[in-house]
């Protein structure tokens, strides 16, 4: 299907959803970690086990029960039992490309047959089979060849299992899972207008474009997205309002924005980690929190405001997860920080610098990052694991599109963790 002309901050654009052949860059799928949204499972193999086969356990809690979801979308080309697999489910995604999914607690959830979308459960994880400890087996395919298994675009880095002996093992890795679903946007534009935009969290294929017909009627200064129907704006002035979006279905529609607080609001920058933490930064650099009790807040559920830190010469700021913050500077790094308490900070330069002009930067957490540069460009990047304050596996994934953000003020929705 063809892609329809978008226009981000015109009329209505909506593009219809594609089946199984949704592929990334270079005909593969947009294979995403088969775990929900922002869970963290280590990516490993061993000697003798083949090449490209990698086994998953999860990085905290039990691994035994967990839910086990589609990597992308496709149809399910066998759904049952197998001796050595155990409980297994086989998805084909069109193109020769394949993904297999053994030793599954129970017996699948989909069956033989079956089209399932991405993220969708398949059954879950267990120790069926030829299996000695609750893991899933993964395997990626393509016309009918193993091949290294890719997540979020990344490489999973599993490519030798050790075998014949004192052949390399490949050393197991850390992932956070992004099968996320989609990814909204909200944005302000220069005439007061607010914006939605949709995203495809896999793939980044942009999917619809609103603008409302209503202005704010005051002057925005910094934007943080709360949850789908609810925004929080600092003024000029100072104020702290709530806007709540009525619909961003077929048209975008929100009522009279709420003024919860009147005046002391001076943050240049708004973001909310999705758990509770509203940060706010000031044009001296002084970052603050602010614990939000409700989703839609009044200014006596905006409380317990801390400052954590002075010194921070971030120009842009979005949060990356509960007390994780990510920006890029006056010297153009890209930076991320652990936040532990006031006063106390981890940080990790992710690159030297950015190559680009960046002006906003916004993410709904899950490893996802998009960057909006001064030609009106929105960018996307992938961090396998976000919370490591390493920038080793941070990957540009291209453009979402090529021009036509005209926003002042960016946010996305978090996932909630």
């Amino acid at each position: 299907m063809a892609a329809l002309a978008l226009a981000v901050n015109g009329a209505v654009v909506v593009e219809a959803a594609r089946p199984a052949e949704a592929r990334a860059a270079g005909g593969r799928p947009s294979f995403q970690l088969p775990f929900p949204c922002g869970e963290s499972w280590q990516i490993s193999t061993y000697r003798g086990h083949d090449d490209y086969d990698v086994d998953m356990f999860a990085n905290s809690g039990n691994t035994a029960g967990r839910p086990l979801l589609a990597a992308a979308a496709g149809t399910v080309s066998y759904a049952g039992w197998d001796g050595g697999g155990g409980w297994h489910v086989e998805l084909n995604h069109g193109e020769g490309w394949e993904s297999l999914y053994l030793h599954m607690e129970s017996p699948p959830v989909v069956y033989t047959g079956q089209w399932v979308r991405q993220g969708q459960l398949l059954g879950k994880v267990g120790s069926t089979g030829n299996s000695g400890a609750p893991h899933l087996h993964h395997e990626q395919r393509h016309e009918g060849a193993k091949v290294e298994a890719y997540f979020n675009g990344i490489r999973s880095e599993i490519t030798t299992d050790g075998f014949p002996p004192g052949e390399p093992l490949s050393p197991p890795v850390h992932a956070v899972s992004a099968n996320c679903g989609d990814i909204s946007i909200y944005g302000i534009l220069p005439d007061g207008r607010l914006t939605y935009s949709l995203v495809e969290s896999g793939s980044g294929r942009f999917l619809k474009a609103l603008t409302s017909s209503a202005t704010l009627g005051f002057t925005p200064r910094a934007m943080a997205t709360l949850n789908f129907n609810t925004i929080l704006l600092t003024s000029t002035e100072g104020d702290l309002y709530r806007v709540d979006v009525v619909t961003s279905d077929a048209s975008l529609v929100f009522d009279p924005p709420v003024k919860i607080f009147g005046g002391g609001w001076t943050h240049t920058h708004l973001s909310y980690d999705g758990a509770g933490g509203l940060y706010g930064l000031t044009s001296e650099g002084v970052l603050q929190r602010h614990a939000v009790t409700a989703t839609k807040p009044t200014g006596s559920e905006t409380v317990n405001w801390v400052t954590v830190g002075s010194g921070f010469t971030l120009k842009t700021l979005t949060t990356t997860g509960p007390d994780w913050i990510l920006g890029t500077d006056s010297d153009d790094r890209l930076m991320s920080y652990k936040l532990n308490g006031v006063g106390n900070w981890e940080s990790g330069e992710l690159k030297s610098s950015t190559g680009q002009d960046i002006t906003h930067l916004l993410s709904p957490g899950a490893g996802i990052y998009y960057g909006r540069t001064s030609d009106g460009a929105l960018h996307r990047y992938g961090d396998r694991n976000p919370y490591d304050n390493n920038g080793s596996d941070l990957h540009g994934q291209g453009r979402v599109t090529d021009s036509g953000w005209t926003e002042v003020l960016l946010s996305a929705q978090p996932f909630g963790f």
